[in-house]
């Protein structure tokens, strides 16, 4: 009833689309993955964060927009989450936009996840994703978030977190101030209460991304105060695109929580079919240690669409 009411919802709305600011976006991205663990060998298709959400903004008064966007998580592999649940709530929001900054109220990436930028290559890939090393990717219920605009390359985001709406008793803060000059861009994110994540007290991000030519540089630095012991962790990845239209990425991690080390790598290729699509082929490995050490690594093939 679920999946027949939002689909409707969303033809309605692209049916609309040229009367009003409604824009009806999404991607597929399904990958074949054989991964070995130390007690298992398993082949899977998996379907990476594919999405289907619509946006858009009308004006209200000169200079000023109210602005929304709900966006899902769509699960091509087995029609589910393994819970019967065809979508899965992702950035959801309304707010208004104006001269003074963007201020919005619902489910979304705090700014300290958002600092990441494009340094984690391999992004809401199986085995591969930054998520998989290092705390400080959260995305939170009941925020409230503001963004200066961009004034001479510096932009500024805080968002609040009651910590009442999350059941805790601390509310949370994460904030994030960027710098861009040319192709230099630099973050620095900051996350203070445990209505974020309730495994962290404060954590601090930062995040540096070059380009130069047909060649990308990025890398992260971080630590967790995760209570009874803080979470040191960095990450670096580089990608350079061929003439060929094939783009080479690389990334190495990090991590170490005083009890448990991690090291991640992951190497890639992506082959860009046009704008919008492209094949993808990628090899990753953590490897974990403490008091003893184990390693899960995976190959995979797949494409991703976009609309």
């Amino acid at each position: 009833m679920r999946k027949n009411a939002l689909l409707a919802a969303l033809i309605t709305l692209s049916a609309a689309s040229n009367a009003t600011a409604v824009q009806v976006y999404g991607k597929a991205n399904v990958s074949l993955n054989h991964t070995d663990a130390s007690n298992s060998d398993t082949l899977k298709l998996n379907s990476n964060a594919s999405r289907i959400g619509v946006k858009g903004s009308y004006e209200v008064s000169e200079g000023l927009k109210a602005i929304y966007k709900f966006e899902y998580e769509t699960f091509i592999d087995d029609g589910d989450d393994g819970t019967g649940d065809e979508f899965k709530q992702r950035n959801i929001y309304a707010g208004f936009q104006g001269g003074l900054g963007t201020i919005i109220a619902g489910m979304h990436d705090t700014p300290t996840k958002l600092a990441q930028g494009k340094i984690d290559l391999f992004n809401d890939l199986p085995n591969a994703d930054m998520k998989n090393l290092i705390q400080g990717e959260n995305r939170v219920k009941n925020v409230v978030m503001y963004s200066t605009p961009k004034t001479h390359g510096l932009k500024a985001t805080v968002a609040f977190v009651p910590g009442d709406d999350t059941g805790g008793d601390e509310d949370g803060i994460s904030s994030a101030i960027s710098y861009q000059s040319g192709d230099l861009s630099v973050t620095l994110a900051y996350d203070d209460g445990t209505a974020i994540d309730s495994s962290v007290e404060t954590l601090t991000r930062l995040v540096a991304e070059y380009k130069v030519g047909n060649a990308k540089f990025g890398a992260l630095f971080q630590q967790a105060d995760e209570g009874l012991s803080d979470e040191d962790g960095y990450i670096i990845s580089s990608s350079y695109k061929l003439a060929n239209g094939v783009i080479l990425k690389g990334q190495y991690g990090e991590s170490d929580n005083e009890t448990t080390e991690k090291t991640q790598i992951a190497i890639g290729a992506d082959y860009k079919l046009n704008k919008t699509s492209k094949l993808f082929a990628y090899y990753s490995d953590i490897e974990t240690e403490t008091s003893t050490s184990h390693s899960v690594s995976t190959y995979a093939v797949g494409y991703e669409i976009k609309f």
